[in-house]
């Protein structure tokens, strides 16, 4: 079961070359009493080998480009092991097979604490069809 989960996961990025969510919503600390919500307007864009995370900031777009290192299915759920370009380990978390595709958990390392901070990507539509994709690239 676990390996047609990550068969059907895994077959649209081969088949349409990416999958692009919109996130509004962000959630830090989710698994603490008070967690605390923002509002972040985020498009996520999942290819074979990358997942591309586009963040509107009040200075413009942040873009961060995250290789897939290593997936693997712990407790029915996917993870992506993947690094940033400058080798920092970020971690992406699925739901579990059974529930709906509503979030993603991402896992880093703070730079200055070295703890590990979990915030929650909140996830509402899907774009789908090439006329939809995302050009996201060196140049």
């Amino acid at each position: 079961m676990k390996t047609l989960c990550l068969i059907f996961l895994f077959i649209p990025f081969y088949l349409l070359g990416q999958e692009v969510y919109y996130s509004p919503l962000t959630e830090t600390y989710p698994n603490i009493y008070r967690s605390e919500f923002k509002l972040v307007d985020r498009r996520i864009v999942f290819e074979p080998n990358d997942v591309t995370i586009v963040t509107e900031t009040n200075q413009g777009k942040d873009i961060e480009v995250l290789n897939i290192q290593e997936n693997q299915v712990l407790e029915d759920r996917l993870t992506l092991i993947c690094e940033t370009r400058s080798k920092r380990k970020i971690t992406i978390v699925f739901p579990k097979e059974q529930e709906e595709f509503l979030y993603l958990d991402y896992y880093y390392r703070s730079p200055t604490t070295n703890e590990e901070v979990q915030i929650r990507i909140h996830l509402e539509e899907m774009q789908v069809g090439t006329e939809d994709q995302v050009k996201i690239g060196n140049g």
